[in-house]
């Protein structure tokens, strides 16, 4: 495996954990920590890169219930 191809494989791993943290949390505040705290799996996102993906995840998932 090369590292590319692992850097990929740890960031699809990642979204996935973000996506469960997002279904699983009272708010988004919790599923932002939940991906803080793993942040070391996509060392190349900045804090604010994964503030906005979480924010993605949510308004995505909520949106289906408005």
């Amino acid at each position: 495996m090369s590292m590319s191809s692992y850097m990929f494989d740890l960031e699809d791993q990642f979204l996935d954990l973000v996506a469960l943290a997002v279904r699983d949390s009272e708010n988004i505040s919790e599923a932002l920590e939940v991906a803080l705290a793993h942040s070391d799996m996509v060392p190349d996102y900045t804090n604010s890169e994964i503030d906005e993906v979480v924010c993605d995840y949510w308004n995505d998932l909520w949106s289906k219930y408005a």
